[in-house]
């Protein structure tokens, strides 16, 4: 994955297994070291964004384990995991469907 520092996103190829997301991990690893962002630090922002959705039981005592593994290279998050993951790291999920066309506006084509 050379160079994705230097793109505003990252293309990163997923498949939902029973147990969780299974994907590389190292994009969320590089993202926290391009933000300055430590394991304590992703675990605080990660908690908050938990006990904002009503899960009390969201501390960084009890989730930093989970964190570390879930970012590791044998990470295997949920998908809720993940996504509070991303939104933690100032992420969003960008869907792009295989079967749909895209249609280029504007620029050369321009009428």
């Amino acid at each position: 994955m050379s160079g994705i520092s230097k793109l505003p996103y990252a293309f990163v190829d997923l498949y939902r297994s029973r147990r969780g997301i299974s994907m590389d991990m190292s994009v969320i690893r590089e993202r926290m070291e391009e933000l300055g962002i430590d394991l304590a630090t992703l675990t605080r922002r990660y908690c908050e964004i938990r006990r904002r959705k009503g899960d009390e039981s969201a501390t960084p005592v009890n989730r930093r384990n989970m964190l570390a593994k879930a970012i590791s290279d044998q990470g295997n998050p949920t998908l809720e995991t993940f996504m509070d993951i991303l939104a933690a790291l100032d992420g969003k999920v960008l869907i792009e469907w295989k079967s749909t066309k895209v249609k280029e506006f504007g620029g050369d084509n321009a009428a």
